[in-house]
């Protein structure tokens, strides 16, 4: 089964449905297909579809919004919220396995932008990809022992990973930290990771 590792930068943490709620603005995929090829995509909403006025600057100084492509004269990888929602309609077709961080806010803010974009009808029963999200960081947990207030550094580093080789908050670089840790804590036959 095919498996999509994604990630999301948004305007705040508000739900997206309620008013002023959050906007994705950035958006990464790699999706790897069963022989184990992979394609990388990584978007970034138009700063005119977003409303800045609502966004919380917690939510933006974390994610960087700075980096934006338009914010420093460039229209790189730069989509609109529907050709967005259209290229998740596209890669979720087949049901894949959603692998992620925070898989259960970025699944709901995707569907939201589907459904803005009548993509997905608004009494939608099932979901584009496989039910079963997963989570690396809850992973994380069950495999280290560490309490939930531990650093996710510090669990990443107990399976072989070190989070700091990655621009944390950087959706695409997000993806590729959330797929190695999958591999680590997937491919050791004895169960344990990729930590010796």
């Amino acid at each position: 089964m095919p498996i999509v590792f994604v990630d999301l930068e948004t305007t705040s943490l508000r739900e997206p449905w309620l008013p002023g709620g959050r906007q994705i603005w950035q958006l990464a995929v790699i999706r790897r297909e069963d022989d184990g090829r992979e394609t990388s995509y990584n978007r970034f909403v138009p700063l005119r579809e977003l409303d800045l006025d609502r966004a919380t600057s917690q939510a933006l100084t974390i994610s960087r919004f700075e980096r934006h492509p338009e914010s420093n004269g460039s229209d790189t990888d730069v989509a609109t919220g529907r050709e967005i929602a259209e290229l998740m309609v596209e890669l979720t077709a087949d049901q894949p396995v959603w692998v992620g961080a925070a898989p259960w806010m970025d699944a709901n803010d995707v569907l939201h932008l589907m459904s803005v974009h009548g993509l997905v009808p608004l009494d939608a029963a099932d979901v584009p990809w496989d039910f079963r999200l997963v989570c690396v960081i809850s992973q994380l947990l069950g495999r280290t022992g560490l309490p939930p207030t531990a650093a996710v550094g510090e669990m990443a580093a107990l399976v072989g990973i070190d989070q700091s080789a990655y621009a944390i908050h950087d959706a695409l670089a997000d993806t590729y930290f959330a797929r190695d840790l999958f591999d680590a804590l997937t491919r050791s036959g004895d169960g344990r990771g990729g930590a010796g």
